[in-house]
């Protein structure tokens, strides 16, 4: 087959996080598009559907710290000589000074990097540094995915490399199961996310829970995902007697039984980049109730159109929303109705063109 380009997608793995599920996505709209596609993770932690050839830096890894990172390092650099892609697009978290400094010294081309900026806080993304600010500046192509992000771009570092291409939602991955789910009621109210509380405010999120009409009159609050702050979350259920109001389903490689058969989706970040989940949601029918917190949400929900977007991290709205969005049957439809067109611009098909301009430039 004659492939228009080979792209190198990098990610720390393929599993959990919001950005490792949009370059797991972005494999099959590079594949449609004609391009060929290798993958390479550093974590040997797979879950999210993918094509394209991977590479998993994560198998088979000593014990030894040092020389796990001495092995994994060589490995990568025999992997990206070897793959020789046209491009190379990096989805990573980037903020390990050391590790950074080794992959730009002895591993990338820069020329050939793609480096996409995932979440507002752009030092998740770029390591601090004369030295960083000069190789980003050389690189193909600098990536926010949202018009907060590339604006933070240009306004901290003065970057001319910068372009605008939001995340986006492949619709023929959204796969439901044909069997109802049983185990939770149909009005329930359902957030998904990394179990972190310094970023996506479950805590708060179960206690404002616990002041809204919803709760009283025993609407659920499902929250899915794992991370640090799981036992910290369950201690705080049981404090307050939710234990039958609020639960915690772990992580679902495949959450849109639950997206589709609650009722909507609230989202309480700090801060984002531009949320998947809440494009998920509203590609599946599903409304967002969510902070127009930095950045993303004020991109995707249309207040009262497609969503409610509540003033950033006043907790009080959020608890009225979320109690409004209950009770107003007839707002609820409306907003249900709307909320599948509305992300049109954000599908794979449209973004995808707008990589190809990058990768024909």
């Amino acid at each position: 087959m004659n492939h228009k380009k080979h792209i190198c997608i990098i990610v720390d793995c393929l599993c959990g996080g919001g950005a490792e599920k949009v370059a797991a996505s972005f494999s099959f709209s590079l594949e449609k598009a004609g391009y060929r596609v290798s993958i390479i993770s550093l974590w040997n932690k797979i879950n999210y559907n993918y094509t394209g050839k991977l590479y998993n830096l994560g198998k088979n890894e000593p014990r030894i710290k040092w020389y796990k990172q001495l092995k994994k390092t060589l490995l990568f650099r025999k992997y990206y000589k070897q793959i020789n892609a046209d491009y190379y697009v990096d989805f990573r978290m980037r903020n390990r000074f050391l590790m950074e400094l080794i992959l730009h010294l002895f591993v990338f081309k820069i020329k050939k990097m793609v480096m996409s900026v995932q979440h507002y806080n752009i030092a998740y993304h770029i390591p601090k540094g004369r030295f960083f600010k000069d190789e980003y500046s050389r690189a193909k192509a600098i990536i926010g995915v949202s018009k907060d992000v590339k604006r933070a771009l240009i306004e901290y570092h003065s970057f001319k490399n910068v372009k605008y291409l939001p995340n986006f939602v492949n619709r023929s991955l959204l796969e439901i199961s044909k069997s109802p789910l049983l185990d939770i009621p149909s009005n329930s109210i359902l957030a998904i996310g990394r179990l972190k509380n310094s970023v996506k405010q479950f805590d708060k999120l179960i206690l404002s829970y616990k002041n809204t009409r919803s709760c009283v009159d025993g609407v659920p609050l499902i929250i899915l995902g794992d991370g640090p702050d799981k036992s910290k979350l369950e201690d705080l259920i049981e404090i307050h007697d939710l234990q039958g109001k609020v639960k915690l389903l772990g992580f679902v490689s495949n959450p849109f039984d639950y997206i589709t058969h609650c009722k909507f989706l609230v989202l309480c970040s700090k801060f984002e980049g531009m949320p998947l989940v809440i494009l998920e949601s509203l590609a599946l029918g599903t409304p967002v109730v969510s902070f127009n917190c930095k950045s993303g949400p004020s991109e995707l929900i249309q207040h009262k159109v497609n969503g409610l977007l509540v003033k950033n991290q006043d907790f009080k709205e959020l608890e009225l929303s979320i109690d409004l969005l209950v009770a107003d049957k007839d707002l609820y439809n409306k907003l249900k109705k709307s909320t599948i067109n509305s992300i049109e611009e954000f599908t794979g098909e449209k973004v995808i063109k707008s990589w190809e301009t990058i990768f024909n430039y």
